[in-house]
């Protein structure tokens, strides 16, 4: 890769790994995480008859695994799923990003994925893990980009330093460009970040809750506004029945800061910013959440899933190639 300029749209092949981070900070604690990284093609030329990687929910996952990596150095993107979400909820962007010269790294808030939550029997079980896992997300990002960046086999790694098990071949990071991004509590957790790692020069928030569902600690003291250096681009659903504009997301915004900016998505509702829309839009359309505003609008009067999603990853890899890539200011 030339570190003096990063490709456009489609200009890499797309590898996807697995590894786990180990928070040593919180015992036991370890965060299955995906990766995908811009890669080299086979040397047959054949990507596409390699097997994609596989999707927990059966759909088309842009990737190839174990395909050999670029050389580097490539900047760094954290993304956070949602609430009752997982790692590969938004393959359609992670690949995306991949393909435009990034390596992204999506872990497992674990206790707060879909099958965990799915198993919890009643609501105050839900409370009492909503109470624990928003102390843990912010810290599970941050140890994901510590443990890719300042790992153990780096000198000076103190005892505390989180780790990950069989780390794949990656390209070289730059550890000078580091982004963030996430969905829903996960784009709460990335605007987290800034505050933890001074590394973030760039937040994507989609749909981020904030004191309505998270709670009044959401943010503490010196988190808002971000950091002067740190730009943040936030992406709201006009037709979010789960995440209110008026009420939450806009109050939300204006604490930001002057490094950031707001875009709103007509005719989109919370899980347009995922894999699977039509199936999971018609989920929530069936079983609406207790104290819901308003009713959620049918699937067929909204963004359809294509164009929604190319939307999307069009204006995130643009935000993150302005902010992240070798031309950007320092």
């Amino acid at each position: 890769m030339n570190d003096s300029r990063f490709a456009q749209s489609g200009g890499f092949a797309v590898g996807v790994a697995q590894t786990v981070v180990v928070r040593a900070d919180v015992p036991g604690r370890r965060l299955p995480t995906e990766i995908w990284y811009p890669a080299r093609p086979p040397a047959d030329g054949a990507t596409e008859r390699r097997p994609a990687a596989p999707h927990p929910l059966g759909l088309p996952h842009d990737a190839v695994p174990d395909l050999e990596p670029l050389a580097g150095p490539c900047p760094l993107i954290v993304f956070s799923h949602g609430n009752s979400g997982y790692r590969q909820q938004s393959t359609f962007l992670t690949t995306r990003l991949a393909r435009a010269g990034f390596v992204v790294a999506a872990p497992d808030h674990v206790g707060n994925t879909f099958p965990e939550m799915l198993a919890l029997e009643d609501d105050e079980a839900r409370r009492a893990v909503h109470r624990e896992i928003r102390r843990q997300r912010p810290g599970d990002l941050h140890a994901v980009v510590r443990a890719l960046l300042d790992g153990p086999a780096r000198a000076g790694a103190g005892p505390g330093q989180p780790f990950a098990i069989g780390l794949p071949p990656l390209p070289a990071l730059d550890r000078t460009r580091v982004g963030g991004a996430g969905h829903s509590f996960g784009g709460w957790t990335a605007l987290k970040l800034p505050a933890l790692e001074p590394r973030v020069r760039a937040v994507c928030s989609l749909a981020p809750v904030a004191e309505p569902f998270v709670g009044s600690r959401a943010f503490g003291p010196g988190e808002l506004p971000l950091p002067e250096p740190v730009a943040a681009l936030v992406i709201a659903a006009r037709d979010d029945v789960l995440v209110d504009l008026e009420t939450s997301l806009l109050p939300l915004f204006e604490r930001l800061g002057p490094g950031a900016s707001l875009e709103i998505l007509d005719d989109a509702d919370h899980f347009h910013f995922c894999d699977g829309i039509e199936l999971l839009h018609r989920m929530h359309q069936n079983a609406p959440r207790p104290g819901q505003r308003r009713a959620t609008r049918p699937l067929d009067e909204l963004r359809g899933e294509r164009e929604t999603q190319t939307l999307l990853a069009d204006r995130i890899e643009a935000f993150f190639l302005a902010t992240l890539s070798p031309e950007s200011p320092t």
